[in-house]
């Protein structure tokens, strides 16, 4: 089992609304949740209110994990319901990344027990 960072550097920015200490409990909250998925070394979010736009709320959201950093972005008429949005692309991005490594990890294992080797002479 691997140790659990409890500390990621949050940076919250605000574009067209004013900054709510609920809003930094909120994003806290689901950013905590993503830490089981990977190890999230600091994360950039946006919180903006689009006045001129039918869905008033856009969040958007980068992670910086060791690796390809994760970015997702989502729009709604609520900003919880567009950051829960967000929290959703994350943690797929987040698990099919995952999901890959161990097949990857799964299928050398399977080559190393059978003799074979991983890599090809053409």
């Amino acid at each position: 089992m691997k140790p659990k960072n409890t500390e990621t550097n949050i940076s919250l920015f605000y574009r067209g609304l004013s900054p709510r200490a609920i809003w930094q409990k909120l994003v806290a909250a689901q950013v905590q949740k993503l830490q089981d998925l990977a190890s999230i070394g600091s994360a950039r979010i946006t919180l903006e209110r689009q006045r001129q736009s039918k869905t008033a709320f856009r969040v958007l959201a980068v992670l910086e994990v060791p690796g390809p950093d994760y970015h997702a972005e989502a729009t709604d008429y609520t900003l919880r319901a567009a950051l829960l949005k967000v929290v959703s692309n994350l943690r797929r991005q987040m698990q099919t990344r995952r999901n890959r490594q161990v097949e990857r990890r799964k299928h050398k294992t399977r080559l190393g027990f059978l003799g074979q080797s991983t890599f090809s002479m053409s």
